[in-house]
């Protein structure tokens, strides 16, 4: 049984592992009727890396590091290798990525594959901005080099492209130079949202990184970091975990609890608000907690990330009232700022304000998630697909306009529909009757 991270989906498939080129170039033709999808890290939290019945393909033999090119400030590395472990790699030399996801399990391909963002999009875009070149095994066309400049169509519908445009091999990535790996914080709370929100874009702005953590009520604390210790490259050992054992009913996520947490970090930030911080501890403050969505109950844990334009903040104050108001007010709560997007059709940030809420995974939270995304559909923004787990496939159209060309591109790569996940079937995302449509007016 291969499930996501939130541990609210499973479904039965074989699980492969290429270890060399020989496998990789068999690989294509070993799938049966229900294809097949890749897969890296797991830390999808729900089904993007699932196939019911089919084949789910490992790239973690990938994992290669090559030197840095200095004068072209990239570096060449296999699609299995996580961030956490090449930026360790990459630290003592004094390079680093522009951009990061929030867990350092995440694998290159898996970044690449769900354009994923960090706590800086404003300055540094999302994490396919700074894909030089990529390695992708196509069905139809086999190995292929990608990159903005050449086979661009095709790049960017990877970019994004959750895996089912073809199977990330291996990719050049961009880098940006190293001052510090430790970094100061200062902590700020605001009692209301529209305070959050105005601090938070003015952080954005004038911090390196800036994110904030808000109440069900609206209240929040922006943190907002800038580089310390300047040399002080040496990542140190890597943070500790803690057992995180399975808690009953909606464990973290009972309001008396949740309380009890909100209540805490405001105190904390009263008595500390400055911190001298590791760049692993900014970057990945859950990572010491591997086991999050079992603290939140047996069935495990539901994280709702949307966004949506600046202007539509109204969007924003009625998902935490809505959620508090149907008795599923959210564990927690965070508030990024977005820039400008980047090219790829299936790409999440755009400009304006993400917000992404946990949930105990509960039956009852499905009507309320629905009202939420209609009312975010209608203001022009989307949900993220790599966190989705049960949203409605017919929003999906309108909250990414570019999807027809994404399908369009998939099309010409992957003919006949051999690379296929749980999500795009729930989703519809490559809907073979709109292929065939888009095949048969090119003939």
């Amino acid at each position: 049984m291969i499930g996501g991270w939130g541990r609210v989906t499973g479904s039965p498939a074989t699980v492969v592992t290429p270890d060399c080129d020989e496998d990789w170039a068999e690989l294509l033709g070993a799938a049966g009727p229900r294809g097949l999808i890749p897969r890296g890290g797991g830390r999808s939290y729900g089904d993007a890396a699932q196939n019911a019945g089919g084949l789910v393909v490992s790239t973690m033999a990938e994992a290669s590091i090559g030197d840095v090119d200095a004068a072209a400030a990239t570096v060449e590395v296999g699609a299995g290798v996580t961030i956490g472990d090449l930026l360790r790699y990459l630290a003592p030399g004094g390079w680093t990525l522009p951009v990061v996801p929030g867990t350092a399990a995440v694998t290159v391909g898996g970044a690449i594959a769900a354009d994923v963002h960090g706590k800086n999009h404003e300055r540094h875009g999302a994490f396919g901005r700074h894909v030089a070149a990529m390695t992708v095994l196509t069905p139809a066309y086999g190995t292929v080099e990608m990159s903005p400049t050449v086979n661009a169509d095709e790049f960017w519908a990877t970019v994004g492209g959750l895996g089912l445009t073809g199977i990330i091999r291996r990719a050049t990535l961009r880098l940006i130079p190293l001052a510090s790996w430790w970094v100061s914080t200062v902590d700020e709370q605001q009692p209301r949202l529209h305070r959050v929100l105005d601090r938070l874009h003015a952080a954005s702005v004038s911090s390196d990184h800036a994110v904030a953590w808000v109440d069900p009520l609206g209240a929040g604390v922006i943190t907002r970091a800038t580089t310390a210790r300047l040399g002080a490259l040496t990542p140190g050992r890597a943070a500790r975990t803690r057992a995180t054992p399975t808690l009953p009913g909606r464990g973290i996520a009972w309001p008396p609890l949740a309380a009890a947490a909100n209540a805490a970090r405001r105190t904390a930030v009263v008595l500390r608000p400055r911190h001298l911080r590791p760049l692993s501890e900014l970057h990945f403050p859950l990572d010491s907690l591997p086991g999050w969505p079992r603290l939140h109950g047996r069935r495990g844990l539901v994280q709702h990330q949307f966004a949506v334009p600046f202007g539509a903040e109204h969007v924003l104050a009625y998902a935490l009232q809505a959620a508090r108001e149907a008795g599923h007010p959210p564990s927690l709560v965070v508030v990024k700022v977005f820039g400008e997007a980047n090219p790829a059709p299936l790409s999440f940030p755009g400009p304006g304000w993400s917000l992404a809420m946990d949930f105990a995974a509960d039956p009852a939270l499905g009507p309320l998630l629905d009202r939420l995304d209609e009312r975010i559909a209608a203001a022009g923004g989307r949900v993220y697909l790599v966190k989705d787990s049960r949203a409605h496939p017919d929003l999906i159209a309108a909250m990414y306009p570019g999807l027809a060309r994404w399908r369009a591109v998939r099309a010409l790569l992957d003919p006949d529909g051999l690379l296929v996940s749980d999500l795009a079937r729930r989703l519809r995302l490559a809907d073979q009757r709109i292929d065939d449509q888009i095949g048969a007016s090119h003939a």
